[in-house]
């Protein structure tokens, strides 16, 4: 079983300290005080009128039970006032002990033992009672160092009030609180508390007090405004940020690419994504690439011919990913148009780009490069099958061509004969055309 761990005031008085609610109890066992006779006692009745005192004497125990007002606070709740209204009851709280005016009662100084009223006044619980009730005399020296740790805990409350009693020459404190444990007397440490009072004061004056509920209509008011123009601040920082150097990095690109300045135009659109660009700010940056590659004039100036603006924007991104060192990306595009001499030149650029790719181990590359050609080859097969298919068309086309034409001069040439005989027979005509003219004659030759 752990064993109880007893407060300091109730190892300064071996008695038993119990708190509910407003009622603060002290139980002693009579064997170990000297007090015989509740009547011994009364003088405690006398002191802090606020506070209710009732003692109870039976015959084993001593009973001393006190009613704390309702509007009075514990050491606890006072921690949660503001730094000023710490000091201040630090100040009021040296002044108590150091002029306790009755030389019969001994003070305890430590949290438990204190309440504190609406102006900051510190109360104490339990006095001791000379050759009555513990402590029985004053300890001087004692009890200037509870005041001192009891002011460090309020006003500091980086460590509890056993830290700074039995601790502070060894923790780390911090300035104020080893001000306060290093003060001698009550004049040094009036000083660190007047001191620090008048900062705080200072400090309060560049600041304007405002009535509570103003505040608040000021700050939900102000957190309204906030959460409307939040979007409108959102969108104006993106477009700050974001959107006015796309803009203006797409109008220089342009005016680039109509100076004929490509690679310019590269420069200005490498850190936008394809799909944050307008689609004619694509047509250049595609154009752009294509004027950069390695390839022949005939080559470039077949694939020109199939770039324009009213191209499929397919043909664009292909040529980007292909300009940008993304093979892979401009292959799986090439596939979805089924372009074969797209697929292929995105594969001999794909293989290159695996022959470089330092992060693949040797076995990798020989693996990825293997399958890469495996496709290649095919594609080069079927280029070479199409190529012969279509030079197999165009020869039976000519054949066809020729046929046609020999069929035509065939029925010319059997027309050539009939014409010959009908000039033949042209003689014969003029044979009849001569014989009327031999009878005339011999007419003639008859009558003379």
């Amino acid at each position: 079983m752990s064993e109880q761990i007893h407060t300091y005031l109730e190892e300064q008085l071996e008695a038993v300290v119990k708190t509910e609610d407003q009622t603060f109890k002290i139980i002693f066992q009579r064997e170990k005080i000297k007090a015989d006779h509740a009547a011994e006692l009364e003088l405690l009745k006398e002191i802090d009128s606020a506070i209710k005192r009732d003692i109870i004497l039976t015959e084993d125990e001593l009973s001393l039970v006190y009613q704390i007002p309702s509007n009075y606070l514990s050491f606890t709740e006072l921690k949660t006032k503001d730094k000023r209204s710490r000091w201040i009851f630090a100040s009021l709280l040296l002044k108590r002990v150091m002029r306790h005016p009755f030389s019969r009662l001994h003070v305890i100084v430590c949290p438990e033992n204190i309440v504190v009223d609406e102006s900051l006044m510190p109360n104490f619980l339990h006095y001791g009672v000379k050759e009555s009730l513990p402590p029985y005399e004053k300890d001087s020296n004692k009890l200037w160092n509870e005041l001192k740790a009891t002011i460090a805990a309020a006003v500091d409350g980086k460590y509890t009030f056993h830290d700074y009693l039995k601790l502070h020459e060894t923790i780390e404190l911090s300035p104020v609180a080893a001000d306060i444990m290093k003060a001698d007397d009550e004049t040094e440490l009036s000083e660190v508390i007047r001191k620090n009072i008048k900062m705080l004061e200072d400090r309060e004056k560049e600041y304007i007090r405002v009535p509570q509920k103003k505040w608040k209509i000021t700050r939900y008011t102000a957190l309204g405004l906030f959460i409307v123009l939040l979007p409108i601040l959102a969108f104006s920082l993106y477009s700050l940020l974001f959107t006015q150097p796309k803009q203006a990095a797409f109008v220089n690109s342009q005016e680039h690419f109509l100076n004929k300045e490509y690679s310019e135009v590269v420069d200005q659109l490498s850190n936008y994504k394809i799909d944050q660009m307008p689609r004619v700010v694509q047509y250049e940056l595609a154009h752009s690439y294509i004027i950069n590659e390695a390839l022949t004039e005939d080559q470039r100036d077949n694939v020109q011919n199939t770039i324009a603006l009213h191209s499929d924007p397919l043909y664009y991104h292909y040529w980007i990913h292909i300009g940008r060192g993304s093979a892979k990306e401009a292959l799986d595009i090439a596939r979805s148009i089924e372009d074969r001499d797209l697929i292929l030149f995105a594969l001999l650029k794909y293989r290159e780009e695996i022959k470089a790719d330092e992060s693949l181990s040797a076995d990798e590359k020989q693996q990825e490069i293997k399958e890469i050609q495996s496709e290649i080859d095919e594609y080069v097969e079927e280029q070479k099958a199409q190529e012969e298919q279509e030079k197999s068309l165009l020869e039976e086309q000519s054949n066809s061509q020729l046929n046609d034409e020999a069929a035509k001069e065939e029925p010319k040439t059997e027309a050539t004969p009939s014409n010959e005989t009908k000039t033949e027979e042209t003689p014969s005509n003029e044979t009849k055309t001569e014989q009327p003219a031999e009878k005339k004659e011999s007419a003639e030759e008859n009558q003379n």
